[in-house]
């Protein structure tokens, strides 16, 4: 591979840090509108990591200001994480009443990995919900699908509210209320033509989900999104996308997307460099670029919309 070709492959596979990373803090856009008009209520809980409380209270009022009412849970309003039967309590608790009309994630962090095993799906099953969400949230999203209970998506936050660009929130909107949507241009790794349902998030908790757990989706002609943020050795990361191919469970997906990367310096190197390698040993196309995941520029994704990815590396809702 050229060096040329290694550039494009780097600006596609990190497009979100290289789109104004370094910019993102304090842009606190007002978020009236943020949500289809049938959402009068907003519940928030955090069954993973702690929301700093001046972080969670002005999002919190920003929805108010917007015109939604907001209810928190019992056990997000903590200076430290909450044990697992309260998030677990907390989770069930907004997801049940009535009242709130959609779930909005306060932050991802760490900690769903013990409250997904612990969840009652048959209970949450008696009533759909939509759940918004992403990093270590991942785990969650996806158990929801294996457990057919309620309507995941995978994107920003409460926690993203000081940095999200104006066109996340507007992709947001649109998303979910499943209007059209603007094709978007991505980098070809293999080629191919897929369509199928999406599903995927953070990659090592989707790695987790599928190693050391039985609550798993099946990713058989689905289109995976794949992000990951920096905080892990490259080896691992390595590692990780490995496993998930040797053990065959991407063996039937419809397609792999490699969406944010937040790996710098060596590592970006050295990732630029596996990626478009390890892309060619799929089964399936793959296509890398995609604005998900840790960065400003974040787009929600629908786990019940359909995608299609066209040969020439355009992805369409």
């Amino acid at each position: 591979m050229n060096m040329k070709t290694i550039g494009f492959v780097c600006a596609a596979v990190l497009c979100c840090s290289a789109m104004g990373a370094n910019k993102s803090t304090n842009k606190w856009h007002s978020v009236k509108g943020l949500f289809p008009e049938n959402v009068k209520t907003v519940g928030i809980v955090m069954p993973s990591s702690v929301l700093s409380r001046s972080v969670l209270e002005k999002g919190v009022k920003m929805l108010e200001e917007a015109g939604y009412k907001v209810k928190v849970g019992d056990f997000v309003r903590v200076k430290e994480q909450a044990a697992v039967e309260d998030r677990v309590k907390d989770f069930e608790k907004m997801w049940l009443d009535p009242e709130v009309d959609i779930l909005f994630m306060a932050r991802g962090g760490s900690g769903a990995i013990d409250v997904i095993g612990k969840l009652d799906w048959a209970k949450l099953r008696t009533r759909e919900m939509r759940v918004i969400g992403f990093s270590d949230i991942t785990l969650i999203l996806n158990t929801m699908l294996s457990q057919k209970a309620g309507h995941p998506y995978s994107g920003p936050m409460l926690s993203a509210f000081d940095s999200w660009t104006k066109d996340s929130m507007k992709w947001f909107r649109k998303m979910l209320d499943g209007a059209p949507l603007k094709p978007l241009k991505v980098k070809v790794l293999k080629e191919g033509t897929a369509k199928g349902l999406p599903m995927g998030g953070h990659l090592e908790r989707l790695h987790r989900l599928v190693t050391t757990t039985k609550l798993a989706p099946s990713a058989a002609g689905r289109v995976v999104f794949i992000e990951c943020t920096a905080r892990y050795p490259i080896e691992d990361v390595k590692r990780w996308m490995v496993e998930l191919r040797d053990t065959g469970y991407l063996k039937d997906a419809a397609a792999v997307v490699f969406s944010n990367f937040q790996q710098k310096g060596e590592d970006r190197k050295i990732l630029d460099e596996f990626i478009p390698a390890y892309a060619k040993t799929l089964n399936c196309p793959v296509v890398a670029g995609y604005p998900y995941g840790h960065c400003p520029r974040s787009y929600l994704i629908d786990f019940f919309r359909e995608v299609e990815i066209t040969a020439d590396g355009v992805v369409k809702w």
